[in-house]
C-alpha cells in the first residue's frame, strides 16, 4: 500500500517511500507556476526530513522565478499570519502536523494566509499532473532570503487581540508540551507576551517526538503529572506545527481534544456572536454551546480548507474541528494553537474560574475514534457499504457516511491525511458509543 495522500491543500506521504525530494520539487514547481513567480514564504516543523524537503522546495520555487523568504522552523499559524504582512503571494508549510515522524507534507497557503480553496488547489494539481512548469531564465531566477527568525509581529498582533492585562494580572502558571516540534522555544515567547509563568515540557526543537505529536489524552500523561505536582492552572498539548491543542485541567484531568473548540466558543461567542463552522466529525458539544448564544452551526467536510473557506463565505464568527483546531475570523482565517491557548487563558482570567468548572457546564457526550487501514482501490466502496449497518437511521453523505440518531451519531469517512478509514461514534451512553463503533470497525475489517 503506497502511503501518499494528494489533495487540494497539498501532498503528504512517508519519507523515503512516497514523500521524496523529486515529488516535493514537482509540487513546489507547480505551486510556483501557479503564483506566477511572485514572492513566497517557506516554513517547516522540526522533523528530521524537514531540511531535506526544504532545500528541494527552495530550489524548485526559485527555478520558477519566485523570490523566497525562508523562515526555517516556523509554526504554521505564524507563517499564515505573516503572509499578508509580507505582501507575499503565498507560502509553503513543510509539516505533517499530527502524523508521526516518518511522515511529512507540503501544505500550500494563498496570499490571504488560508489553505488553498478548492479552485486554487485543483489548479495547482492540474499544473502538477500536466508538468507545465514555469522555467525562469538565468537572469530571472528567484533569490532566497533567510532573515533572522523574529516572530515579534505575530505576538504583538496576538497581544492586541487578547486581554493581556487581565491574563497577566491573573498570574497563571502554565504547562505546555510542544512535543519538540515547531512550537518548541516559541511557547516561551507566547508566555512572555501574555505574562504567564511557563513550565515547558519537551521544549527543544529537535524533532524527536517522545510521543505521537497528536494532542490527545493518551499523549498527555507527562503534562498531567506536572500540572498536579506544580499546582499549575492549566496544561496544553500541541501538535508539531501548533495548529491543534488539547487541554489538561488544573486537577490533572486530560481532556479530550473535542473540548478545545466548545470551551473557546463558550467564551468568544459572548464577544462576537455569529455563525459557527465545524465538520461532521465534531462533538455535539459545540452545537449545545452555540444554542446557548442563539447562533447557527454550519457543517462542512473535514479539513482546514473546507472549514475556513466556509467561515469566510458565511461571515462566521469562529470555526473549529474536533481535532483541537480553532480559528477566529477577526484574528486570522487559520487554525491557530497560540490563539486557542490565549483565548482559554483569557476565559479563565475574565471569570476567575478554573477550567474544570467550565468543563462541568458543558453537556456530556462520549466519543470514541478508531481507524482502519484500507487499500486505496477499495476505500470508497467499503465506506459506502457501511450504509447496510444502520438502514433505519438518517444518513448524511456530504463527507463519507454519517448516521444520525437522537442519542448520538456514527461517522465513517476516508481520511484526508492517511490511506485509512476513520470511524467516530458519539453517544450519551459510553457503552452504546463503543458498541456501535466496534460494530462498524468489525464490518470494515471483514471487507478489507
Amino acid at each position: 500500500m503506497k502511503l501518499l495522500k494528494i489533495g487540494i491543500s497539498g501532498v503528504r506521504g512517508i519519507v523515503g517511500e512516497t514523500m521524496t525530494p523529486e515529488l516535493a520539487m514537482d509540487f513546489a514547481c507547480a505551486f510556483g507556476t501557479f503564483l506566477g513567480g511572485r514572492r513566497v514564504l517557506v516554513g517547516r516543523d522540526t522533523r528530521p526530513s524537514g531540511p531535506m524537503l526544504e532545500r528541494a522546495v527552495l530550489a524548485a520555487l526559485t527555478s520558477t522565478g519566485c523570490g523566497v523568504t525562508d523562515l526555517g522552523v516556523c509554526p504554521t499559524p505564524i507563517l499564515q499570519k505573516l503572509v499578508k504582512g509580507a505582501r507575499a503571494a503565498g507560502a509553503v508549510s513543510i509539516t505533517a502536523g499530527h502524523n508521526t515522524a516518518e511522515w511529512n507534507a507540503l501544505t500550500f497557503i494563498n496570499g490571504d494566509g488560508t489553505y488553498l480553496n478548492e479552485f486554487q488547489g485543483q489548479t495547482v494539481l492540474d499544473i502538477y499532473h500536466l508538468e507545465k512548469f514555469r522555467k525562469a531564465p538565468l537572469s530571472r531566477l528567484g533569490e532566497v532570503r533567510s532573515p533572522d527568525r523574529d516572530f515579534g509581529r505575530y505576538f504583538e498582533a496576538l497581544g492586541r487581540f487578547l486581554d493581556t492585562r487581565a491574563i497577566a494580572a491573573a498570574g497563571f502558571k502554565v504547562v505546555i508540551d510542544p512535543c519538540n516540534g515547531a512550537g518548541a522555544g516559541i511557547v516561551d515567547d507566547f508566555c512572555r507576551a501574555l505574562g504567564c509563568e511557563l513550565i515547558p515540557v519537551n521544549n527543544e526543537p529537535t524533532g524527536f517526538f517522545v510521543h505521537a505529536p497528536e494532542p490527545r489524552p493518551r499523549n498527555a500523561g507527562e503534562v498531567s503529572s506536572i500540572v498536579k505536582v506544580a499546582r499549575a492552572d492549566i496544561g496544553f498539548l500541541l501538535n508539531s506545527d501548533v495548529s491543534r491543542v488539547s487541554v489538561v485541567a488544573e486537577d490533572g484531568e486530560t481532556l479530550s481534544e473535542e473540548y478545545t473548540f466548545p470551551l473557546i466558543a463558550g467564551h468568544y461567542l459572548g464577544k462576537d456572536p455569529g455563525p459557527v463552522v465545524t465538520n461532521d466529525s465534531t462533538s455535539r458539544m459545540i452545537e449545545d454551546v452555540a444554542a446557548r448564544f442563539g447562533v447557527p452551526v454550519i457543517k462542512t467536510k473535514v479539513g482546514q480548507s473546507h472549514v475556513i473557506q466556509t467561515l469566510l463565505s458565511e461571515d462566521g464568527s469562529l470555526a473549529g474541528e474536533g481535532s483541537g483546531s480553532v480559528a477566529v475570523r477577526r484574528f486570522q482565517p487559520a487554525h491557530d494553537g497560540f490563539l486557542a491557548m490565549g483565548l482559554l487563558l483569557e476565559k479563565m482570567a475574565a471569570s476567575g474560574r478554573r477550567i474544570s468548572e467550565f468543563v462541568d457546564r458543558i453537556p456530556k457526550y462520549h466519543i470514541v475514534k478508531e481507524k482502519v487501514y484500507c487499500p486505496p482501490s477499495k476505500i470508497h466502496s467499503v465506506v459506502a457499504e457501511t450504509r447496510k449497518l444502520f438502514p433505519h437511521d438518517q444518513i448524511a453523505t456530504a463527507d463519507g457516511v454519517k448516521f444520525e440518531k437522537k442519542e448520538g451519531w456514527v461517522h465513517v469517512r476516508v481520511s484526508g491525511t492517511e490511506p485509512m478509514i476513520r470511524v467516530i461514534a458519539e453517544n450519551v451512553s459510553q457503552e452504546k458509543a463503543r458498541e456501535e463503533l466496534d460494530r462498524v470497525v468489525a464490518f470494515i475489517s471483514q471487507q478489507v
